[in-house]
Parts: C-alpha cells; sequence; structure tokens
C-alpha cells in the first residue's frame, strides 16, 4: 500500500489518488471498479482508472496518464512501468475525478 514498502496494483492507484487528488480508494481492483463512472476508451482522460481481467472477474487496475499510457504497478521483477492502455483489453474504464 505504499511505493516506498511495495505495492500491488489497488494499492499504488489507491496510494496515488489518496495522495496526489485526495481520493479514498476501495482496497482491492474489484472494489476500486465499483466506484465512479463507468466510460468509454474515447473518453479517457489522465486520472481514469482502466481495469483489466479475463471476462468479468477483474484482476489488474492501471491509471491513465494520457497519450494513450497508463502507469501501473507490474510485477516485482518490473515494478511501477509505463505501458500502453491496450497492453491487454480492458474489461471496464471508470472516471474517478469526475
Amino acid at each position: 500500500t505504499n511505493p516506498n514498502t511495495g505495492v500491488d496494483c489497488s494499492g499504488f492507484v489507491r496510494y496515488v489518488m489518496q495522495h496526489g487528488a485526495g481520493i479514498s480508494m476501495n482496497r482491492s481492483s474489484g472494489g476500486q471498479a465499483q466506484q465512479g463512472v463507468a466510460i468509454g476508451a474515447d473518453q479517457m482522460q489522465p486520472g481514469d482508472l482502466l481495469f483489466y481481467g479475463s471476462g468479468k472477474s477483474i484482476n489488474h487496475v492501471a491509471m491513465y496518464i494520457g497519450d494513450g499510457k497508463i502507469v501501473h504497478a507490474s510485477t516485482e521483477a518490473t515494478g511501477i512501468k509505463v505501458s500502453n492502455w491496450n497492453y491487454k483489453n480492458p474489461v471496464k474504464i471508470v472516471s474517478v475525478l469526475g
């Protein structure tokens, strides 16, 4: 839950939203997917959250940073990284900043 000591994807998003925007987020990616307003890929703005998984099961969250890119806590080996938003097909995109 703290980037200084180690985070998973939802812990990273929770930390950034709390400390960067003052928004409290649920702890799990599935819980975070229930917050905010669902939007389409053509409506994405920096700060929006993208959720990935298989079928309807969500197992990863990332934050859109603009220019077709996301930032996310990837793996223990690769850490926090920037990827293309569609490196996988998102199952849900949510705006929490309004």
